[in-house]
């Protein structure tokens, strides 16, 4: 498996060094991509420490205390054998973009274009890959555009909401005045 992230690397530098430590988040083109600390990661530590809960739990009140974790990897281990992870910074992505719009005219969005990016570093004669897209390139119209040059970033059923109208209601910051609005418009 390959593991792709923009430059909010700290799955990357994980899988790399065994070093998870937070940085600070840089807004990308990618933004679901923009993180310092990964959703699931504690899940996936527990499988890798083996089901010790007792080591999970020193090692994520380490990070909560230093903002920092680290496997002891003997010379030459890796984190997992079943990883290899890279970054796809925002040059990268544009630029794989605009080649699979050009080659192929297949239109990346920006998340899938950091994978397919990091993938194709990892990629071996005779080997498929396969990268599966994560969203929809007309979520990004400013992206498509720095990439091709082209307007190109588009879906029916986005483009309709261009024009719909917008309603907006303010509510009291009250719970019950909330769950009362909810409740009132429930179908």
């Amino acid at each position: 498996l390959v593991l792709a992230t923009n430059e909010n690397d700290i799955l990357s530098r994980f899988f790399n060094t065994g070093v998870y430590s937070a940085g600070e988040v840089v807004p990308t083109l990618s933004p679901s991509m923009d993180i310092q600390v990964a959703s699931n990661f504690e899940r996936y530590l527990y499988y890798r420490v083996g089901g010790d809960a007792e080591r999970l739990r020193a090692l994520m009140q380490d990070f909560a205390k230093t903002g920092k974790l680290q496997l002891p990897l003997a010379a030459g281990e890796s984190v997992d054998d079943l990883f290899r992870a890279g970054v796809g910074d925002t040059a990268s992505t544009l630029a794989t973009i605009q080649r699979y719009w050009k080659q192929h005219r297949y239109l990346l969005d920006p998340h899938t274009a950091v994978g397919v990016s990091v993938g194709e570093s990892h990629r071996r004669d005779g080997v498929p890959m396969i990268c599966l897209a994560t969203a929809h390139p007309a979520k990004f119209p400013q992206a498509i555009r720095d990439a091709t040059g082209e307007d190109l970033a588009h879906h029916p059923t986005l483009d309709a909401l261009e024009y719909a109208p917008t309603r907006c209601d303010v509510l009291p910051n009250d719970e019950k005045a909330i769950r009362d609005y909810v409740a009132a418009r429930a179908r």
